[in-house]
């Protein structure tokens, strides 16, 4: 029996958002890809059968090849970008100086597909993008002679040049040049529009004065936040400016967009609280998942991450209890033993099954800040099964954001529970769950929400029955979900998407 050609499922890891958003690629799209010695650094001597920097196109939703390639007896592992070029020595150039067509600068690399043998023709690549971006919504009033369609925009001196190594995974940026560029404007209507630079990560954009040039050499100078975030650009985010131009003087700020969708939107955090994100630990360029922990209550308000066919797997369960690295332990529950009272578990906000594809990805799913003392029949019964729904409507999609949240009071009981570690400290016992869910499938976004009291649920009942809106959800809870998608995305639920 003849063996079917190597073929390539892709997933895009970053908030960027050029024509290839997510899992959408364009008709025509090229990717670059090398097969080495499983095991080995990408040199002239690691690659297998000569498929070194081979094309591949894609072709419905797979990366697929003119001259069919063939998987070896031996293992192999994988390299892969986009776009594709031709390139000598495993250098692959980058020049931002011209932004008008985003989408070929948009350079992302995939070196996650290892131990690939010839049990599977169909290789899934997790692309995660390298560069940064500024996204400027751009709004104009009372100022005669300027027009959205019309403007040009430009940042002043930024790096432009620089280099990716495919071989060890690292971009050289070249810190001698820098340059002022123009950016790319998308007018909405002649009184908006969105104006995006792409840029390099390490990038301060703090106090950079952005200029706005009318057709007739008129300008308008806004000048950016001093702000931590800008301080040092990374891979893979998206920074969103709100910006007006009214009567000739612009005005404006940081605006809701987070780096990443699943995201909530954040402002004004007491000194309790504190934003942590995760990477994974064997592509530390590639999200895990982040929260908002509360260090006086010991908890998480809420939990969010991303889901997709590539990052579940099957039979990795560590049960590695621990503290979690990236925050004091001062701040932590004790929880290599259970709660008590009994009755409750250590309910996991980012399920242990999420992250199974491997035990490295699998142990940061025990960290103690990910832990909330959840009613032990919730936990195991309605709960277990909402998360194992929410793992088969990803099956079905290009990219599954997740929000799980556990909130301590509620509008109309303000009195704080607690349940005690194994220090015999108190921890906020929360009073409900959440779940948010935004589906991505193609170029459209879908999405569902569930509410849940911390309680032994009636008999027979299903997660069916605490469905709400995002809305809804955002109604009660007080946090925006999804800042980056519509309001009327998450007012409404799609009963035949979400079956």
């Amino acid at each position: 029996m003849e063996q079917a050609a190597l073929q390539f499922t892709p997933t895009i890891v970053g908030q960027i958002n050029t024509k290839a958003t997510e899992t959408s690629w364009d008709k025509g799209d090229q990717i670059g890809v090398y097969m080495i010695k499983s095991g080995q650094r990408l040199t002239s001597t690691s690659i297998v059968n000569a498929v070194n920097n081979h094309v591949f196109t894609i072709n419905g939703s797979l990366f697929q090849s003119k001259s069919p390639i063939i998987l070896p007896n031996e293992q192999v592992d994988f390299i892969a970008y986009y776009p594709y070029k031709s390139i000598t020595d495993f250098q692959y150039p980058i020049n931002l100086s011209d932004q008008s067509n985003q989408s070929v600068l948009d350079f992302m690399y995939a070196s996650n597909a290892k131990n690939i043998n010839k049990t599977n023709n169909t290789v899934p690549l997790n692309f995660v993008r390298q560069l940064s971006k500024i996204a400027i919504h751009l709004s104009i009033t009372n100022t005669a002679g300027l027009e959205a369609n019309q403007i040009a925009v430009s940042i002043p001196s930024v790096h432009t040049q620089g280099g990716f190594d495919l071989s060890t995974g690292k971009l050289n940026v070249n810190l001698t040049e820098k340059k002022d560029i123009q950016g790319k404007v998308s007018a909405n209507t002649n009184q908006t529009a969105i104006v995006e630079f792409i840029l390099l990560p390490g990038e301060d954009i703090t106090r950079k004065a952005i200029k706005f040039i009318a057709p007739n050499g008129d300008s308008y100078t806004w000048t950016t936040p001093q702000h931590q975030n800008l301080k040092n650009l990374i891979a893979g985010n998206r920074y969103s400016f709100d910006i007006k131009i009214d009567n000739g003087k612009p005005n404006g700020g940081i605006g809701d967009s987070q780096a990443y969708l699943e995201i909530p939107k954040m402002s004004n955090l007491n000194n309790d609280e504190v934003f942590i994100q995760h990477f994974l630990p064997d592509a530390n360029t590639q999200r895990n998942y982040a929260m908002l922990y509360d260090k006086k209550l010991k908890m998480a308000y809420w939990v969010a991450y991303p889901l997709y066919n590539s990052i579940l797997g099957s039979g990795n369960r560590t049960d590695a209890w621990g503290y979690d690295p990236s925050i004091s332990t001062a701040f932590q529950p004790v929880l290599f033993k259970g709660f008590q009272p009994t009755g409750y578990d250590r309910g996991h906000q980012l399920p242990s099954a999420d992250r199974n594809l491997n035990i490295t990805h699998n142990k940061t799913t025990f960290y103690f800040t990910n832990m909330t003392a959840q009613a032990s029949r919730l936990n195991q019964g309605l709960w277990a099964n909402l998360e194992t729904k929410v793992r088969t409507w990803t099956a079905q999609c290009d990219t599954m954001y997740v929000v799980t949240g556990a909130m301590p009071t509620t509008d109309t009981d303000n009195l704080l529970d607690f349940a005690q570690d194994n220090d015999k400290k108190d921890i906020a016992k929360p009073k409900y769950y959440f779940k948010a869910l935004a589906m991505k499938k193609g170029s459209e976004y879908y999405t569902i929400a569930y509410k849940i009291d911390n309680v032994t649920p009636p008999a027979k009942s299903t997660f069916d029955n605490y469905k709400l809106t995002v809305s809804e959800l955002e109604k009660a809870t007080g946090f925006t979900f999804f800042p980056d998608l519509d309001n009327t995305k998450k007012e409404s639920i799609n009963t035949s998407i979400w079956k």
